[in-house]
């Protein structure tokens, strides 16, 4: 085991990195690529589009569908990158761990905590981790730079056969540029020490096209430890058309390191150990990620492949009772793919089949005790080998030129194989299988309103650990069904969706304070509504709002009723306007009080964020403003119920088991950032 401990990794992986971003503008600089003129003037007009404003009448098989993308995504403020996940609507991130760990996630009435029934894939590549150090499903987004993404497209519910783990709640998926209009340097710099430097541009290299960008950044908040991050995101993409369709080939990789600064109990703010929110009271905590990931894509006629490979190795420490640090490690290979294929495509029938595979190559995983930064014992230490292979079908028939009724059967197998390290580690090996049926329909009332009704079953895996676990296993695959009925109105350059939801899971996936981490308990009901609206009153003006109500509830209510950490109501409203050489957006997001324990007794409030973004471009150069949380609020971005020991405030000699959370406050919180500016210069050439 001498070799599992958490050591510092050399500051070689951040450099090459960063290296590399210093690489780009000088080689980019002898790239041929075409000079601004103006036929360029002319496409880029063009990309300035509203995703939201796409008609989907006819093409999308619920009205919890859509797709973002264009100016939705090219001038939306935002403090951390996950943020742009808020995209889909209903979706809130907010962190509680410092901004080098993945966030947490709020969606139709769940606390997803890092991605469990979310799903998201880039360019066809799953990034959802199984049997995570941290937590199951585990999606960390801070690898990814909001500069490639074309355009986002997500699903609400089980109601799609080509999609399976992770994916009760919602999936997205998101699809990059193939080319840069032209070479950039980008430079950024803000309160609280945060410093940005990125550079990207496109080149023709044989018969296709190569665009490459990197980014640099750092940031330390308001914290009294500062985080110290250091974070650089490399990503290259090569697009070609062949006599089969087209093919492209993608590198990414994100190496970052930062401390971090976890939620804190409320009865300590304010004293001598803790003298406002923004406290640390473990400085000695760290944490660094490292994420590679090469992808191919292929796309024909009727045919769709890919492949990906992807390097992970991930650490950190954390305190969350404040009594006893952990240290949690993960380090993997993942390889696997997919192929679709359009076996039937006629005027009233299409029928579509594919396949995926997935091997995740775990270990070591696991969790040491640590102190003051230093290890002090392995807990547990295991290597996880995990397979899956999915099959679905899925038609669509159209018996008139108003309806058109959806059914798929989607097939799932995994093999979990689990390996003790240190004894007493979970072992062993066990297989699951379940099939999952999906059906629907859409009736289109008239040209502009279409109603949907959708049923499906799908699930998520749990852990490979608690599936060998010989004292109380859970199962491999966890399933839920799902229904809703909607509609979708388009008139004009007004669209308007309506949903009413159902989910009923037979296993919930719950924060544990103690562990820093997810652990199974009972099955649980939700519903809810959700009501979307886009509006173009200009040609240059967009305007988007979203509200989201939801109840979740256990099925087993002898502990309580109430899902912790389940979001009641979240909401959106935005402003986006791109006209000649302006570019603005004022966003207000609302996330919703929630129970903090079964029985409802304690809750956490509301909070509300305003964020602006303004730019205006003079010739090559293109100036922005970012002013995050205009009107300062001090909400909070989580709030967590559990004990929690505070030395040098609590009685000394006790410990977090000894704190009693009917006679004192058991509330734990992690402030919203203060409001925060930032300024950027970007130059094209």
């Amino acid at each position: 085991m001498d070799d599992r401990p958490v050591r510092p990794r050399p500051a070689g992986s951040i450099t090459a990195a960063t290296a590399l971003i210093a690489a780009l503008s000088a080689s980019y600089g002898a790239a041929q690529t075409t000079e601004p003129d103006a036929a360029a003037s002319e496409v880029i007009e063009e990309v300035i589009v509203f995703g939201r404003g796409l008609e989907l009448l006819g093409d999308a098989r619920a009205a919890s569908e859509g797709s973002v993308g264009g100016a939705d995504l090219l001038v939306r403020p935002m403090l951390r990158v996950a943020e742009i996940l808020e995209a889909v609507p209903g979706m809130v991130a907010v962190q509680h761990s410092g901004s080098g760990k993945a966030n947490q996630y709020f969606l139709r009435g769940f606390n997803l905590d890092h991605g469990t029934d979310f799903s998201t894939y880039v360019d066809g590549v799953p990034w959802n981790l199984r049997s995570h150090g941290h937590g199951q499903g585990y999606l960390d987004v801070n690898g990814l730079l909001p500069q490639i993404i074309e355009r986002i497209d997500y699903r609400k519910g089980p109601y799609r056969a080509d999609v399976g783990d992770f994916s009760m709640a919602a999936a997205s998926f998101i699809t990059t540029i193939n080319r840069l209009d032209s070479r950039y340097i980008a430079l950024e710099s803000g309160q609280n020490g945060w410093g940005r430097i990125a550079a990207g541009g496109s080149t023709d290299v044989g018969e296709g096209v190569l665009t490459a960008i990197g980014e640099y950044k750092n940031y330390d908040g308001p914290w009294q430890r500062e985080e110290g991050l250091e974070h650089a995101s490399v990503w290259a993409k090569y697009s070609q058309s062949t006599d089969f369709g087209e093919m492209s080939f993608t590198l990414s990789g994100y190496e970052g390191d930062w401390h971090p600064t976890e939620q804190v109990p409320e009865r300590a703010i304010g004293s001598a150990v803790c003298p406002n929110e923004f406290c640390s009271l473990d400085p000695s905590a760290g944490g660094n990620t490292s994420r590679w990931i090469a992808g191919a894509q292929f796309t024909g006629v009727d045919w769709d492949a890919s492949a990906y490979l992807q390097y992970y190795d991930w650490f950190m420490q954390s305190n969350p009772t404040y009594d006893f640090q952990i240290n949690q490690f993960d380090k993997r290979t993942t390889t696997g793919g997919r192929f679709d294929r359009l076996l039937v495509d006629r005027d009233d029938l299409d029928l579509n089949f594919g396949a995926e595979f997935r091997y995740d190559d775990i270990g070591p995983v696991g969790l040491d005790e640590f102190e003051n930064g230093s290890l002090v014992e392995n807990i547990s230490d295991n290597d996880i080998q995990e397979i899956s292979i999915g099959t679905y079908v899925d038609a669509t028939w159209m018996p008139t030129d108003e309806l058109r009724v959806m059914a798929g059967l989607r097939a799932d197998h995994y093999d979990f194989d689990v390996t003790a390290i240190t004894p007493g580690s979970a072992n062993g090996s066990k297989t699951d299988s379940q099939l999952s049926p999906k059906a629907g329909l859409a009736y289109a009332f008239n040209d502009n309103a279409e109603l949907y009704a959708s049923w499906g079953r799908g699930f998520h895996s749990n852990d490979g650990r608690g599936v060998v676990n010989p004292v109380d296993p859970v199962a491999g695959l966890a399933p839920g069904t799902g229904y809703e009925a909607g509609a979708r109105f388009e008139v004009g350059d007004f669209k308007f969706t309506t949903t009413y939801w159902w989910l009923n899971l037979d296993s919930e996936l719950i924060f544990v304070g103690d562990s820093n981490s997810v652990e199974p308990k009972g099955g649980s009901r939700r519903e809810g509504y959700e009501l979307t609206m886009f509006w173009k009153p200009r040609d240059w003006l967009g305007i988007d709002a979203v509200w989201t109500d939801s109840k979740a509830r256990y099925t087993d209510v002898s502990d309580g009723r109430f899902i912790e950490g389940s979001l009641e109501n979240a909401g959106q409203l935005g402003i986006s306007a791109t006209r000649g050489n302006w570019e603005a957006s004022a966003r207000l997001r609302y996330l919703g009080p929630y129970a903090l324990t079964p029985d409802n007794a304690q809750r956490a409030e509301s909070q509300k964020i305003v964020n602006l973004r303004g730019a205006y471009t003079m010739g090559a150069v293109t100036f922005y403003a970012e002013m995050l949380n205009v009107f300062d609020n001090d909400g909070k971005d989580i709030v967590y119920f559990y004990e929690a020991y505070v030395d040098g405030f609590d009685p000394p000699g006790l410990t977090s088991a000894d704190i009693d959370c009917d006679v004192v406050n058991c509330r734990m919180s992690r402030v919203a950032e203060p409001r925060t500016l930032r300024l950027g210069a970007r130059w094209e050439f």
